[in-house]
């Protein structure tokens, strides 16, 4: 599955406070800055890498309010 495609999938919102919900607003958040940043496509494969190897994507400094995509990570 492409990358843009997992995320249309992973960001879609329930709004109940779930893992998967909290993961969805995470995933928003992280696109649209790293798509300000020019780093959309890098997003999405990174996306691919994380759906392959059955991983998240998760910032490498919790406390961050800004990300590019060397702050991202996966585990």
């Amino acid at each position: 599955m492409s990358g843009k495609s997992l995320f249309e999938k992973l960001s879609v919102r329930d709004y109940s406070g779930s893992d998967a919900d909290q993961y969805a607003q995470w995933l928003q958040t992280i696109h649209f800055q790293l798509k300000m940043n020019g780093q959309e496509d890098d997003f999405f494969k990174l996306l691919e890498k994380a759906d392959e190897e059955k991983k998240q994507i998760v910032a490498q400094d919790p406390l961050a309010e800004e990300f590019d995509i060397d702050s991202i990570s996966l585990a």
